[in-house]
This record gives structure tokens, C-alpha cells and sequence, in this order.
């Protein structure tokens, strides 16, 4: 690393770009994991419908289901940061992009309590490198400093995909297909696409492109400068349990951690299932419009960040 510290006003030729193809390739890579996380919501409507699978998985075998997923993404989330920071992003979102399509697929093609269990299992654990993984990313090319307008942002990501996944799959499957196991597929052929981008512009760091990291490109201005006597000493690099004590010790952690907990029950009961709600409660709408209805939850959320 070098030594010198350039000023905010100091360019090098194509950081800026880069800066530029990290944001909107991690941006569409956490907004499309929507497009298979979303499908199970979809078909929903569907599986109740059908006559043969609805004696089976009732709306109270869906909901276990959903339970399995949560408790895996839960338990995803412990992982995954650490295998970033050890690993690289890349290999993360590639490898939890690559599982989630797969598993998708195999959910519309044996649509069985027996292997819905298992596969939720894996769709749970692959949706959880989303998070971790692109905000390693982001960190990577972006100082200290601007991390706050930036992923101002960059968060809409989340409210866009929860905004634009469900009418889509829906679209696809009861309007164009009239099949929910096509939502199965859609999602995974979307979820596909995005791999294919999420391989080709996507690197982990500025060194992966020839590039000075972003503290040497970046001036951290919120950072009192350094003492120029002061020697640099490298970090031992901390275990996963090192990193797990310190971070459960920080009272500010775990006040957020627990008010998202609490705020997540609440978005992911609309997000999975407000189409059967609404379904449920507006006896003509359609399979499409019913799952059409709950996205003014996403609008508002796509529009709150700014």
C-alpha cells in the first residue's frame, strides 16, 4: 500500500468508472435476489388453488415452510460476513446467486413437502450472502466518508426489488402462463441473468483492476489525519469468535440489531404473504391483481431512503 495520502481532488484514470460499475453491479445484484426470494410468495396462490397439492401444503404447511427459510437466512447471516472478509465477496454472491436459481428450480419442478423442506433450507442460505457480500463490496470502493449518501442510495435496492419481483413473476405466470410453477422458473431465469453480470463486472477490490485502495484514492475527511511519526502496526487478523464477542459486547449494536428484528416480522408477513391476504379479502380480484395491491408497500419504501 502506499504511503501517500491523495487529496479528495486527486483522480486516476477509471477509478471513477469502476466506483460507478460496483454500485449499479452490486445494486442489481442484491435487488434481483428479489426475483427468486419472492416466487414461493407468488405461487402461493396458486398451490392453494390446486386441487391436488392444496390438501397437503395448507396455508399453515406454507407458513412452516416460511419458517424454515427465515430461520436458515437467520443463520445465513452469521456466516456469510465472515466468509466475505476472508474469501472476497465475489465468491460469495456468485456462489448464493448460483444456489438460489438452482434451488428455485428444483421448488417448481417437485413441488413436494419432502423436497420443499431441503430446498428451502438452501434458498435461505443463498439469499443471505446477498447482504454481507455486496455491502463488502461497497466498502471496498467507497471511503468512510461518503458511505452515508452513498448507501442512502444504494439501499433503494432492497425497496425495488420487494417492488418490482412480485408483479413480474405474477405477470409471467397467472397472466401470460396462467401456471404458478412458471414464477418457479421466471425468478430463476432472471436470477440467472444476474449471475452472468455479477460475474462479468463484478471484482472485489480496486487491487483486482490495478488500482490503490479507496483510503490512498479517497481522503477519509471524517478521520482526524495521521500522526506523522507514528508508525503503522498491522492487525492481526481476528477469529470468527473474536469478531462475534466484540461486536455482541457494543450496546449500540445490539439495540439496532434488536429494533430490525422486531421490524422484520412485519415487512416479510407482506412481503410472503400479502397476495393471499389480499386474495383472501378481495374475493374478485384476480391472482394477478392481488399481488399487485402489495406493492404501495414497496413504493413507499423506494422512496423513503431520499
Amino acid at each position: 500500500m502506499s504511503n501517500t495520502v491523495m487529496s479528495p481532488r486527486t483522480t486516476i484514470p477509471g477509478y471513477e468508472r469502476w466506483r460507478r460499475q460496483i454500485f449499479a453491479i452490486t445494486w442489481i445484484a442484491y435487488a434481483g435476489f428479489y426475483f427468486t426470494r419472492q416466487t414461493f410468495s407468488v405461487a402461493k396462490l396458486g398451490i392453494l388453488e390446486d386441487p391436488v397439492l392444496s390438501t397437503t401444503l395448507t396455508k399453515s404447511t406454507l407458513a412452516n415452510l416460511d419458517a424454515v427459510y427465515l430461520t436458515a437466512y437467520a443463520a445465513g447471516q452469521f456466516v456469510w460476513g465472515s466468509v466475505s472478509d476472508r474469501y472476497g465477496p465475489r465468491i460469495v454472491l456468485i456462489g448464493g446467486l448460483a444456489m438460489s436459481a438452482i434451488a428455485t428450480m428444483f421448488m417448481g419442478l417437485l413441488p413436494a413437502l419432502v423436497f420443499l423442506v431441503p430446498l428451502m433450507i438452501v434458498q435461505g442460505l443463498s439469499q443471505s450472502t446477498g447482504w454481507s457480500g455486496t455491502l463488502k463490496n461497497i466498502a471496498q470502493f467507497f471511503s468512510i466518508g461518503e458511505r452515508g449518501r452513498v448507501l442512502g442510495l444504494w439501499s433503494t435496492n432492497y425497496a425495488f426489488g420487494g417492488l418490482a419481483a412480485a408483479p413480474f413473476l405474477g405477470w409471467v405466470a397467472y397472466s401470460v402462463f396462467d401456471s404458478w410453477r412458471i414464477s418457479f422458473f421466471t425468478g430463476a431465469i432472471v436470477v440467472a441473468g444476474v449471475l452472468v453480470l455479477v460475474i462479468a463486472f463484478q471484482r472485489n477490490t480496486p487491487a483486482d483492476v490495478g488500482l490503490p485502495p479507496i483510503e490512498d484514492y479517497h481522503s477519509l475527511e471524517d478521520l482526524p489525519p495521521l500522526d506523522k511519526d507514528a508508525t503503522a502496526i498491522a492487525e492481526p487478523s481476528a477469529s470468527f469468535r473474536e469478531v462475534f464477542l466484540t461486536v455482541t459486547k457494543d450496546r449500540m449494536v445490539m439495540t439496532l440489531g434488536a429494533a430490525y428484528f422486531l421490524l422484520k416480522p412485519a415487512r416479510y408477513a407482506i412481503l410472503l404473504w400479502g397476495p393471499v391476504i389480499v386474495a383472501e379479502r378481495l374475493n374478485d380480484a384476480g391472482n394477478f391483481k392481488a399481488i399487485t395491491v402489495p406493492i404501495a408497500f414497496g413504493v413507499a419504501g423506494l422512496l423513503a431512503p431520499f
